[in-house]
């Protein structure tokens, strides 16, 4: 009998435990006093419903969001107080994710969002050689800096796992290019 209880103790205890492994927890900063009592918005990339959508308060600079679904998704100001402040894409994988919202926002904490912040930082460096080669009068130039991005982006999507998410928002950056 008390090995039967403990059985089911245990086994309640294994599955609560894995439960909670699926959950991911979003930790989330604002630079900006101001945001203080500020709406933040995370919005799914995909199928974005009023259903879809969650939302909290700042509140002491700092707001947070809950759940289990993973999903590549925005997270964003409540429009009459986000100017000047970025977006962030955010994977909504389990574990603890740390993100800042600000003039540039960034993210980290887990697998696929450390890996997302690296090629986050690859685009804006991409997008700013490129403005530098146009504005310099090298625009023959920009063609091998973009096949040489989108040759990274791609290696960084095998990585991380074709079928991750992380992995499948990559890949369908450059469907054009694949095309050919």
């Amino acid at each position: 009998m008390k090995r039967t209880i403990f059985t089911i103790i245990a086994g309640a205890a294994l599955l609560t435990s894995c439960s909670q492994n699926k959950e991911y927890v979003i930790h989330g900063t604002v630079n900006d006093p101001n945001l203080e009592g500020a709406k933040i918005y995370l919005v799914p990339l995909e199928n974005a419903t009023v259903e879809t959508i969650d939302s909290v308060y700042v509140e002491n600079q700092s707001f947070e969001f809950r759940g289990t679904e993973e999903k590549i998704a925005d997270i964003r100001i409540e429009r009459r107080r986000r100017l000047g402040m970025q977006n962030l894409l955010v994977i909504t994988e389990p574990g603890e994710i740390y993100v800042t919202i600000g003039r540039v926002s960034s993210s980290g904490g887990t697998a696929q969002n450390d890996s997302l912040q690296v090629w986050k930082d690859l685009t804006k460096e991409y997008h700013q050689t490129s403005s530098d080669l146009i504005r310099a009068g090298k625009r023959g130039q920009v063609k091998a800096v973009r096949e040489a991005y989108v040759a990274r982006t791609r290696q960084m999507a095998e990585n991380v796992g074709n079928k991750s998410t992380l992995g499948i928002f990559l890949n369908g950056r450059f469907k054009e290019t694949r095309d050919k």
